[in-house]
């Protein structure tokens, strides 16, 4: 008994040595890189060791906790964001190990998060590890993910994909699929929501520009919305939409199908019309005295497509991570260039999207007159906030000088 009392407070002490209370910038970011949130928060940070928490085993020592103790639930006040950061951060510097664990840590605190399940997989795929690919993926499906077309494609799964295990796995969610019935498309209206942010001292009727901001593949409204506690001053109207594919919780994606596919073609054409078509509503709802749009990877892509069909409906657009989808974009729309401003960001490191992408839309549109500049960032696929502080402020859209 002495030495099972004597476990029992060395574990609680190493809990409790392991919890720390700080004041700090907290940056949360998703698969893609983007920083998502940077802002002074108050908040107990769990540092996790290896690949099991202390309380857990505290807790499967001292039993069930009581029911009527206030504190037993305060474990569901654990916040995944900061395992997330960590697993986005190890993942852009191609340390898959690191990234693994960090998501584990995230499913401790959030075991229904498919997206997160699917990503630890991806890790595991990329390890060459065929049995826990094998293993994750298929939970990530069991767990509500359901984007086969991107399992089927992504290339985090090459090194296992024709592996025996794996392969079989794939092929079972492909009949599982197939015996469904074939799957097909169609055009309907729907509705979707958008966030919004207004700067300080937004007095309508006096109009403001507003920004378009579209996410990238696997975020949302909520998660985007974040990087107006990144901008200095902001001197706009921020609305971030969802985009229409949901592809598990709280992930979307603006296409569908394989890229490059006749479907996902057809998706960017639509979600072209959806961009022009929230123009309108907000230019209906809010006085608005120019129209922006800035996005990421999908979303900077979306941008690009967007902005060029439609170039007297935007002053400028920032597309970041983006590429040009040339083989959709009608030649008219290339060669016919406007006063609408482009304003590229890519980091050579980007294993996301391939910096090439923005230099071939760079070297396009300036051939073809466009109004054009390539700001090279840093990190992989990820906005530098301090280089779109920069553009915002060359823009005129923020209140410094």
């Amino acid at each position: 008994m002495e030495i099972f009392l004597s476990s029992c407070v060395f574990l609680v002490e190493n809990f409790v040595e392991n919890f720390y209370f700080t004041i700090r910038y907290r940056e949360t970011i998703d698969r893609e890189g983007f920083l998502l949130q940077n802002s002074t928060t108050v908040a107990f940070f769990l540092f996790l060791k290896g690949r099991t928490m202390i309380f857990l085993v505290v807790f499967a020592l001292l039993g069930a906790p009581d029911p009527m103790d206030i504190h037993a639930g305060d474990f569901l006040d654990l916040d995944s964001r900061e395992a997330v950061n960590s697993a986005g951060e190890a993942y852009q510097l191609e340390d898959w190990h690191k990234a693994a664990g960090e998501y584990l840590n995230v499913l401790r605190i959030d075991p229904a998060n498919s997206t997160a399940i699917y990503n630890l997989a991806c890790c595991y795929g990329l390890m060459g590890e065929e049995e826990l690919a094998t293993i994750y993926l298929r939970r990530a499906f069991s767990a509500g993910f359901n984007n086969l077309g991107l399992a089927n494609m992504d290339p985090d799964f090459f090194p296992v994909r024709e592996l025996p295990e794996f392969s079989s796995l794939l092929d079972s969610l492909n009949d599982a699929s197939a015996e469904l019935g074939e799957l097909h498309w169609f055009d309907a209206v729907e509705s979707f929501y958008y966030r919004v942010q207004f700067p300080d001292g937004f007095n309508p009727p006096t109009a403001v520009p507003v920004v378009i901001g579209l996410h990238g593949l696997g975020s949302s409204p909520d998660n985007f919305m974040g990087i107006w506690e990144l901008v200095e001053d902001p001197d706009f109207i921020f609305v971030v939409p969802q985009a229409p594919y949901s592809i598990g919780d709280d992930s979307f994606s603006w296409y569908r199908g394989d890229h490059g596919s006749e479907e996902w073609g057809h998706s960017l054409l639509l979600a072209g019309e959806y961009v022009l078509a929230l123009v309108d509503h907000i230019q209906l709802e809010y006085p608005v005295s120019e129209v922006y749009i800035f996005g990421f990877s999908q979303g900077g892509c979306l941008a690009l497509y967007t902005g060029l069909s439609q170039p007297e409906l935007f002053k400028a657009i920032i597309p970041a991570s983006g590429w040009l989808a040339q083989e959709y974009i009608q030649p008219g729309w290339i060669t016919e260039p406007s006063a609408m401003q482009i304003e590229l960001m890519h980091s050579p490191n980007d294993r996301g999207v391939p910096f090439e992408a923005s230099e071939t839309a760079e070297a396009v549109l300036s051939e073809a007159g466009w109004d054009i500049e390539l700001h090279v960032t840093s990190g992989a696929h990820t906005v530098d906030i301090e280089e779109l502080n920069m553009i915002l402020t060359e823009l005129g859209l923020t209140g410094k000088e």
